[in-house]
């Protein structure tokens, strides 16, 4: 499932192989526009910001992909089998030694450099959660301006702090033993400092290791325990035994797990959010 973590690493694994490349073939699935514009043109930089791919090149042109839940990007050598259907292609852009191919992405487009940082898709979001420089005071304010948005759904909101999907969200309630249910003014903002910070630190030991399974659970003896509470629903709390939850949150109806126990959340409070006997 493609978060922050997921985008970088795939930044960290394209960045060598095309960086100062150029592009010797360049094919879109159902893009509409002449694509050859970006033959002969140089990779100049591959980067993550929040959930986006950005591929630069030296004619100011700018190949933006959003991978949303199904997309993924591969890098192969010339003429090593893929391991997706040629279907699912979205796009092929081929230098020398590689071919980056980019599967099932419902987002991709050509932009002008001059654009990015105009357009609607990418001016807007908050600060990147693995960015050097990540600004974390702008981020608490980006929440703290969500008052009455349940936690569990304002830290998943792009614009206020990119990077964090369904299962970190889960996740790093847990380990803060923070309400998802609860508005984000009953939240102090140390604690939501506390929350980015530990964001931050899982998000850059997961992009450190990459080709293993993402995990927030680094005590965890297998598999089956990498994760605290995603996807654990009706198994015991792992700290207190409490049968974990689920409930649906926000107009995606996004997963939320949850540790009733650990995280503060009441069967009053469920049944005046969901209804009696939720």
């Amino acid at each position: 499932m493609p978060e922050g973590d997921t985008l970088h690493i795939i930044a960290n694994t394209l960045r060598p192989a095309l960086v100062g490349k150029v592009v010797k073939r360049i094919d879109f699935a159902r893009l509409a526009g002449d694509s050859s514009i970006l033959v002969g043109a140089t990779v100049i930089e591959v980067e993550a910001e929040g959930k986006n791919l950005l591929v630069r090149f030296d004619n100011a042109l700018v190949l933006h992909t959003h991978l949303k839940m199904p997309g993924i990007w591969h890098l192969y050598r010339p003429g090593e089998a893929w391991r997706l259907a040629p279907s699912a292609a979205r796009v092929v852009l081929e230098v020398e030694g590689f071919q980056a191919v980019c599967f099932s992405a419902p987002v991709v487009r050509v932009l002008k450099e001059g654009s990015v940082r105009r357009d609607r898709q990418l001016a807007g979001l908050g600060p990147d959660l693995l960015a050097e420089t990540f600004d974390a005071t702008r981020a608490v304010s980006n929440l703290r301006a969500l008052t009455t948005w349940p936690l569990g759904v304002a830290v998943m909101h792009q614009a206020a702090v990119a990077g964090i999907g369904n299962v970190y969200k889960s996740e790093l309630l847990f380990l803060e033993q923070l309400n998802p249910f609860a508005p984000v003014s009953s939240v102090s903002d140390q604690a939501l400092t506390a929350l980015l910070a530990r964001a931050r630190d899982l998000m850059q030991r997961n992009v450190a290791r990459p080709g293993q399974r993402r995990t927030t659970r680094f005590e965890g003896k297998s598999d089956a325990t990498r994760l605290w509470v995603y996807r654990r629903k009706g198994m015991p709390c792992f700290r207190c035994g409490t049968t974990i939850r689920m409930k649906r949150q926000g107009e995606a109806l996004r997963s939320t797990y949850f540790c009733p126990s650990c995280e503060g959340v009441t069967a009053e409070a469920l049944a005046m959010l969901f209804g009696p006997g939720a």
